[in-house]
């Protein structure tokens, strides 16, 4: 029997595998878990994956993977996310956050911090493959 913690995480890795591969498909070299710096509690930060040459990006674009089955903790990291991502990481964020176990609210406020240049997007896995396939 997996732990709820053990199943998000497979379930979050199989949503990660599944951008890597439509990635590939439109000829970029996603980096996964790639170092980009220190975050704000002053730990390792790896983003889930980099596209390093990305139209209209000139210093990448990292995509984070926020993946939730069922109701737990991930919306409550949401805050922590946002704030790593608006001071420490490197290049502009796309956030998928999807699988249907949020809270409603929490995604609410993950689109709420949308400035287009830190966090650029907060998607769910079909907004992100129309996105991609248009843009990419």
């Amino acid at each position: 029997m997996r732990t709820q913690g053990a199943q998000a995480n497979k379930t979050g890795k199989v949503a990660e595998r599944m951008i890597e591969g439509m990635l590939r498909q439109l000829g970029y070299a996603p980096v996964v878990g790639r170092f980009i710096g220190t975050g704000i509690y002053d730990t390792p930060i790896h983003a889930d994956i980099l596209i390093e040459r990305a139209p209209g990006f000139a210093h990448g674009l990292i995509i984070e993977s926020k993946w939730q089955s069922s109701g737990g903790s991930v919306d409550e990291k949401y805050p922590y996310l946002v704030a790593n991502i608006r001071y420490c990481y490197p290049c502009p964020v796309i956030i998928l956050a999807d699988g249907s176990g949020a809270r409603p609210g929490s995604i609410r406020y993950l689109k709420s911090q949308i400035d287009g240049d830190h966090v650029y997007a907060v998607f769910t896995l079909k907004e992100l493959v129309t996105w991609c396939n248009r843009n990419l």
